[in-house]
């Protein structure tokens, strides 16, 4: 059995796409659904389950596949205790032409060995250290938005936590070279991760983006001679310092990899975050004012401007507004991965090297799960409630099983510390009858990057 289990040939055979029998097509040659994928991700998964059922055919880009909803197949092939499932390969013609050996994109004892880089930097000292950095960059740059004409939330946050991120994993101050090389490579290779056309024609966003990937990979392998002897305590200088179980180093390669994803994952997907609870507070006033209080109290009783990291689990409110708003708009909706074997979900044979698309959203606005499910309700997550328990595979903003967000901590409490300083400096709103298209690739937000009317506050 071990050594079933460590077999890799299933690496070197190409994905399955006999899939006739399965309902559903394969859309438009060569780009598939893409361009629904893009424009309407949402709709294009409802009509499939609505149409097919929890098992229909998919193509992205000529990742042909099987989009697969529901819980019950959410659980086993995320928890995977038979390893059915491959990560590696469900990646490897997508998000693996950015972030190939990428934390995510590891399977099973590799991917075992590969967190354990991320040990040290994610204990509970760090960490307190990393909550500061963070709260002196937000309250520096949310200061200086009251003075900004027509605001408009998404390139000043994503600002502020690609700034946080440099500082925090790679130790890169705003305003030095350093930084404006990693903020525009990263700035260019996001811009083109959805491109339809994925080829290198010069001067095209594809273009741009693969050359920010190399670049971005040859700033991290710069750094590392120089990290190793350091005594700093920033996410690079860790991995550099972490061995394997032999006594080595890891390899410059792994943590090249390693920073290149992590410092994607930690800002963009906390960006989204981020813009989608204030656009549901600005559409909820009541709400609004019910965190600002909230925030207020605690701020008074604990003589706190900011909050630590200790402070994680203190505030009911917006633990439950964050869910919410990630149950809404989810900041990852969709993972992949790749059968390894031939598995049954939804009562149906799914053949060995298959694609699987799981669309982790399927089911958030689903009324069979959540009362008044396209209602913004942030207590449906409080006591006696409680609807996200409903099934433990039913809402998974952070994944689940083995490949459960290893940064899920340090999410969760950037997108605390920025609300809790933000919603006490101002009050905001949306112009009136604001409806924005809102979009879930690349990232989901409201697609004009949420315009914000901004009121200081007077502190009493």
């Amino acid at each position: 059995m071990s050594k079933a289990l460590q077999d890799t040939s299933y690496k070197l055979e190409p994905d399955n796409t006999s899939l006739d029998r399965f309902p559903g097509n394969f859309g438009l040659p060569i780009i598939g659904h893409m361009i629904e994928f893009v424009k309407d991700l949402r709709g294009l998964v409802t009509r499939q389950i609505e149409k097919h059922g929890a098992v229909s055919k998919i193509n992205f880009m000529g990742n042909k596949g099987l989009l697969v909803a529901g819980p019950d197949a959410m659980q086993k092939i995320l928890l995977d205790p038979n390893r059915d499932f491959s990560n590696e390969m469900g990646f490897k013609n997508n998000l693996a032409k950015f972030f190939e050996g990428g934390i995510l994109l590891r399977d099973f004892d590799e991917h075992k060995v590969q967190r354990r880089i991320f040990q040290s930097a994610f204990k509970n000292d760090p960490m307190r250290t990393y909550v500061q950095t963070m709260n002196e960059i937000m309250s520096d740059d949310m200061d200086a938005w009251q003075d900004i004409e027509n605001f408009v939330l998404f390139p000043h946050i994503k600002k502020t936590l690609l700034t946080t991120a440099c500082k925090i994993f790679v130790g890169v101050e705003r305003g030095t070279p350093a930084f404006d090389r990693l903020y525009k490579d990263y700035i260019d290779m996001l811009e083109g991760m959805a491109s339809i056309i994925q080829i290198e024609i010069p001067g095209s966003k594809w273009a741009k983006s693969q050359a920010a990937r190399r670049d971005i990979n040859d700033f991290f392998r710069e750094q590392i001679p120089a990290k190793r002897k350091s005594g700093d305590h920033d996410f690079l200088s860790f991995f550099t310092k972490e061995k394997m179980d032999n006594g080595d180093y890891f390899s410059d390669e792994d943590i090249v990899k390693h920073m290149n994803f992590l410092v994607f994952a930690a800002h963009d997907t906390t960006t989204a975050s981020i813009i989608n609870v204030l656009y549901q507070l600005a559409l909820n006033p009541e709400w609004q004012e019910r965190i600002r209080q909230s925030c207020k109290d605690f701020a008074t009783e604990h003589n706190k401007e900011a909050l630590s990291y200790d402070d994680l689990e203190e505030i009911a409110d917006l633990e439950h507004t964050m869910l919410e708003a990630q149950r809404l708009h989810p900041s990852v909706p969709l993972a992949v991965r790749r059968t390894i074997r031939e598995v049954e979900l939804e009562g149906q044979k799914i053949p060995a090297h298959t694609k699987i698309w799981l669309p982790y959203f399927a089911y958030y606005r689903c009324s069979k799960w959540w009362t008044n499910a396209e209602k913004f309700d942030p207590d449906r997550f409080g006591p006696g409630r409680e609807e996200h328990k409903g099934h433990s595979f039913l809402f998974i903003p952070f994944g689940g099983g083995a490949h459960k967000c290893i940064g899920m901590h340090f999410a969760k409490i950037q997108v605390k510390c920025f609300l809790f300083q933000f919603i006490q400096r101002y009050r905001f709103s949306v112009p009136e009858g604001y409806a924005p298209w809102e979009m879930l690739i690349p990232m989901p937000k409201p697609a004009d990057g949420l315009p914000l009317k901004l009121e200081r506050i007077t502190q009493a």
